[in-house]
């Protein structure tokens, strides 16, 4: 059997109109991967961004040892895992800032006889006001978190020598990264002001 010229003529456009239609089909998947994968991209991005701010703040608590000697830091919300902290004191007592790695602490060596120097024994003061930068882990991203607390002591009797001050805890004052340093001075000074 033998196709007439005219029905070979519609067998060939049939087969282009077939071949054009596959074409466009092939354009159409392309295009939907396409907006699909910028999609993909842009939620990405969005929850990258929305990442960086944590379900909850950061809080740290301090626990006392039994002679008052340190305190040991811990996060109030047990789901933050403290990886490494730095302690900043106010400029006026001249101590260096201390790093914490894996063992989160504040101890009274660091700073008691300055402090002692500083206050000049004086019995009413009992607040140290200090900066923590803590990084921390929280839903598996590493997070950062600055912030200024108040620890609380008391003056302690010893033989031989000064009163040495007894740690009590901590209490958050102000959080935030901004000229934290100055902020901290500040806060010493009105405390404590120069005589």
């Amino acid at each position: 059997m033998t196709e007439t010229p005219q029905q070979a003529a519609a067998t060939r456009r049939r087969r282009w109109i077939t071949f054009g239609e596959t074409i466009g089909v092939l354009a159409l998947i392309i295009s939907a991967a396409s907006l699909w994968d910028s999609h993909q991209q842009r939620l990405a991005e969005k929850a990258g961004s929305s990442v960086v701010a944590p379900k909850s703040p950061l809080v740290l608590k301090g626990s006392a040892d039994a002679e008052g000697r340190s305190l040991r830091i811990a996060a109030a919300n047990g789901d933050q895992v403290i990886q490494t902290q730095t302690i900043m004191f106010p400029t006026a007592l001249g101590v260096s800032s201390v790093d914490s790695i894996g063992n989160p602490r504040i101890e009274t060596a660091w700073f008691e006889d300055k402090l002692h120097a500083a206050v000049h024994g004086d019995s009413a003061a009992r607040r140290l006001p200090v900066a923590i930068v803590t990084r921390y882990i929280q839903d598996g991203v590493s997070r950062e978190d600055s912030a200024i607390y108040d620890i609380g002591f008391s003056w302690r009797s010893r033989l031989l020598r000064a009163d040495a001050p007894r740690l009590e805890g901590m209490t958050l004052v102000a959080r935030g990264a901004d000229k934290l340093q100055a902020r901290l001075d500040t806060r010493w000074s009105r405390a404590h002001p120069a005589k």
